[in-house]
């Protein structure tokens, strides 16, 4: 799986640092590809804590840990074991003053622990000792790729069409993508291949097709009909998190249509850019019209602070979801 490494290092180069048995006693994760820092933690747990049960795999959390709760468990010797795994996970909401109290262990790691980092924004702060750095984010264009390759662990092969089909209807974030194949390498009912009428059968018509229509009922500023897909979404048991995904996904493709239109890029060059069929990009196009640049800007900030809360709150997380479709509607009837 192709990762960015111009200057730091990715997925590939971090299995391969762990399997040659160099264990660092801290690593910096950043990134948003959430799916390949799960299997990152899970490969280094593996090589730090053995057949061990979780007792000496401890994990904070950036919104709710201090820096001296990190750095006591941290610096404690583990239990019935040699080594202890400790994780900080959206170590972006660690405020300036917690990420500077980290800077002395930083300096003097215990030897009996391995913590690991996790910038999950795919930004991380300047930090004056030089530790080693990975990043989880995709190359662009490697998308498909990735998707064929994750088909392969399961068994199966997936054209790129649809590959290109899936990314579109999903986004880019591969857990959403495995969560995905997994599913449709059930539905292959002895076939070895997932071709895009697969996608368009179990994905789009099974799973997607309600995302979609509150997508469109937003489009069209119907209010009522918005909220009322919201709720039966919320009846299906969707997750708010990853209707949130969805919803950024196709306001991003919004965005990147509307600059390519605007260069008077020719249509073929654009279906390219954007992995989309002729058919799929007429009914984006009807969206390029009725969203300015400001709009889309506005929106961005909506979905960004929706995921933020999502993530944070403690309360109850549709309603988050229900108040951005309101704020998306603006003052829509």
């Amino acid at each position: 799986m192709k990762q960015k490494t111009s200057k730091k290092a990715g997925f590939d180069e971090f299995i391969k640092e762990i399997s040659s048995g160099e264990i660092s006693p801290i690593y910096i994760f950043k990134g948003d590809q959430i799916h390949l820092i799960d299997q990152a933690l899970q490969e280094l747990k593996n090589r730090v804590l053995g057949e061990a049960d979780d007792t000496n795999y401890i994990i904070f959390h950036g919104d709710s840990a201090s820096a001296e709760e990190i750095t006591e468990s941290a610096s404690t010797i583990p239990m019935f074991s040699n080594k202890k795994l400790v994780v900080v996970k959206n170590a972006e909401k660690l405020n300036t003053k917690e990420l500077t109290s980290l800077e002395p262990y930083f300096e003097s790691p215990s030897p009996s622990s391995c913590v690991v980092i996790i910038f999950s924004d795919g930004k991380a702060p300047k930090i004056k000792k030089k530790l080693p750095t990975f990043n989880f984010t995709l190359e662009k264009g490697t998308t498909v790729s990735a998707v064929k390759e994750d088909a392969q662990k399961l068994g199966c092969e997936i054209t790129t069409r649809a590959a290109q089909t899936l990314i579109s209807l999903v986004g880019e974030d591969l857990k959403e993508i495995h969560n995905e194949l997994v599913k449709l390498s059930l539905y292959r009912s002895g076939r070895k291949d997932i071709d895009i009428e697969d996608i368009e059968n179990h994905t789009r018509k099974a799973q997607f097709g309600d995302v979609f229509a509150l997508i469109n009922a937003i489009s069209k500023r119907n209010k009522k009909e918005a909220l009322k897909v919201l709720l039966d979404l919320e009846e299906q048991g969707e997750e708010p998190l990853s209707v949130l995904s969805r919803i950024t996904w196709r306001f991003r493709l919004i965005w990147k249509a509307k600059e390519l239109t605007d260069k008077k890029t020719p249509k073929p060059e654009i279906l390219k850019e954007l992995k989309m069929s002729p058919g799929a990009f007429y009914y984006l196009s009807e969206d390029l019209k009725k969203y300015s640049y400001e709009d889309i800007t506005r929106i961005m900030g909506l979905l960004s602070e929706c995921d933020k809360k999502l993530k944070m709150s403690y309360v109850p997380r549709n309603y988050h979801l229900t108040k951005l479709v309101t704020e998306l509607l603006g003052k829509s009837k």
